[in-house]
């Protein structure tokens, strides 16, 4: 089944525009510069709500590359599809720098070769683009209130397929191991910006007491003088 998945998106299902937007969607080095100025517009257009969801954006890519992506790649030691196979299409951007500029440059399409056995950088499980893209796109989902933001996980999930880098089995166990890491990592820090973060820095927390509701909505003020 995974083979017959990589056959149909990676080999079949293909198409010059496709290749141009999922390439560049799974070139990281491409969004860097843009992630940075979006961050900065944001932060400038809601303050401290915006400076918290840059925090917790950062925070939860760190501690998927820590904590789940990298130790899972060195524990699986998973060959990836271009290593496993010949004849895998890989698709990718223009080797130029600024990688902006990438854009004025024809897609470089290849294909792979003979498996190289002794090959040691099998790394496809789990998909750090994946993992990643699920926190970014969750993080603002519950911040910006867009729902098309969760479509983000999605294409990159298919782009990392398309684009000969993942099995469409990696992927799939990435956005699952994504989606309840985020929302944890959301549930934990709504709980610091109400508690200590609340007591330590209350100007901070007077204009918002919290920062993503309404996922973990306030008890108001009637309800908790009928709890005493």
């Amino acid at each position: 089944m995974d083979q017959h998945l990589l056959f149909l998106l990676n080999q079949q299902w293909t198409h010059p525009f496709l290749d141009r937007l999922l390439g560049t969607l799974s070139s990281m080095d491409f969004w860097i510069p843009l992630l940075v100025l979006g961050a900065g517009f944001l932060t400038w257009k809601q303050r401290i709500r915006g400076a918290a969801c840059i925090v917790i954006c950062l925070l939860g890519v760190g501690l998927n590359e820590s904590c789940i992506a990298q130790p899972l790649k060195k524990l699986t030691h998973r060959a990836r599809p271009h290593q496993a196979m010949e004849g895998v299409r890989r698709v990718d951007l223009a080797g130029v720098r600024p990688k902006l500029l990438s854009l004025a440059y024809p897609m470089q399409i290849g294909r792979s070769g003979t498996p190289d056995p002794h090959d040691k950088m099998r790394r496809s499980f789990p998909s750090a683009h994946v993992l990643n893209s699920t926190v970014l796109g969750v993080v603002l989902w519950a911040f910006l209130r867009w729902s098309g933001w969760l479509l983000l996980p999605l294409l990159m999930a298919w782009s990392r397929v398309y684009t000969g880098a993942h099995w469409p089995s990696d992927v799939l166990a990435s956005l699952l191991l994504g989606v309840p890491f985020s929302l944890l990592l959301l549930w934990g820090c709504e709980c610091f910006w109400r508690g200590p973060l609340t007591r330590r820095r209350p100007r901070w927390t007077a204009r918002s007491p919290t920062l993503i509701f309404p996922l973990f909505p306030v008890p108001s003020s009637d309800n908790k003088r009928e709890t005493l």
